[in-house]
């Protein structure tokens, strides 16, 4: 046991450390699968760490900061996204005790101690103060002579600002309530600076589009548990077929994945079919033909939407629920 404790605590070193598991900075990278990892990977360090006492005195000291770090992503990445986040659901453990492994990494690095403040209580910013703001990074995809820069101001609010070789900083006006709304604006106008881009319709798009869905990811946590999961099914399913831009499509496809794995966990939990699910489960009627491609969406989100980790318990799950139409794929 104590073997196996170790060698798991080792892989764990190497690829749970939130620089290998989530980019702030990309906006394709989807966000329900970022999610899933930082999530999936504290409660599995966690229980680690909790497991046993008779091990190395390093090795248990390393494994309990990265458990403290993992604690402090899934919370910046909440805010980052501006997703509902409830420690005891999340995690199981109670709000003091999460923040307690929050606080003990912070203690540590003097920077993220830093941006808790400015997404928390702000007792270093002039709180309510549009004009402080705390430079968080740049933009690493940039291209051409002017730079993005991102940063959180005294409201809480994502920002960006232009800056050119020898000109002074510029930050923009609007404030945005998540990164990636705050991304889609500064590269629209970095296109517009950069190449007098004319395709501006496209930015325009994505950002309407990620308005819609920005709604599905500040609920991803209670998604599995909400009611009606065949109503957001078919809801978000309506949504992709009106997108009309690259990213839009992008993020409704995954959005659309997840409610389609929602459904199937709900007919898990109730021992029905999908296609029961689907005859019963909405108001409007919905064809259960449709049961086997739903199907399909699920093990997408399996595949593309989680942690790795969770692979062969996700996959069991999906085995285990029948399409219930005879037509249908029903493996």
């Amino acid at each position: 046991m104590r073997e196996t404790r170790s060698a798991l605590a080792t892989w764990h070193m190497q690829h749970s450390r939130p620089e290998r598991l989530v980019n702030y900075f990309d906006p394709w990278q989807p966000v329900a699968r970022q999610l899933d990892l930082l999530s999936n990977r504290f409660r599995a360090i966690r229980a680690l760490c909790d497991g046993q006492a008779d091990t190395a005195m390093a090795e248990d000291a390393r494994l309990a900061a990265l458990c403290d770090s993992l604690a402090f992503h899934l919370l910046k990445a909440c805010v980052w996204w501006q997703v509902d986040f409830s420690p005891h659901a999340v995690t199981g453990l109670a709000a003091t005790s999460f923040m307690a492994h929050v606080r003990r990494h912070t203690d540590r690095m003097v920077e993220d101690e830093t941006l808790l403040d400015v997404m928390t209580w702000q007792h270093y910013m002039h709180r309510t103060d549009a004009s402080h703001i705390m430079v968080t990074g740049t933009d690493p995809l940039c291209r051409g002579t002017t730079t993005i820069l991102y940063g959180i101001d005294g409201r809480r609010g994502f920002r960006f600002a232009m800056q050119r070789a020898g000109q002074a900083l510029a930050w923009n006006d609007l404030t945005h309530t998540d990164f990636i709304s705050a991304c889609l604006n500064a590269r629209a106008l970095h296109c517009l600076i950069e190449t007098e881009c004319t395709a501006i319709g496209e930015w325009d798009l994505a950002r309407e589009e990620h308005g819609q869905a920005s709604v599905y990811h500040t609920q991803h946590f209670r998604t599995p548990g909400q009611a009606n999961p065949v109503e957001r099914y078919a809801a978000a399913l309506d949504q992709l077929s009106r997108c009309h831009s690259r990213f839009g499509r992008f993020e409704f496809e995954n959005i659309v994945n997840h409610m389609a794995f929602s459904v199937v966990h709900a007919a898990h939990a109730q021992g029905a079919s999908i296609a029961d699910l689907l005859r019963n489960g909405a108001q409007r009627p919905i064809n259960p033909r449709i049961a086997g491609s739903l199907k399909k969406r699920a093990r997408a989100h399996v595949s593309t939407g989680t942690d790795p980790l969770r692979r062969t318990e996700l996959d069991g799950l999906l085995k285990q629920v029948e399409t219930g139409f005879a037509l249908s794929d029903r493996s």
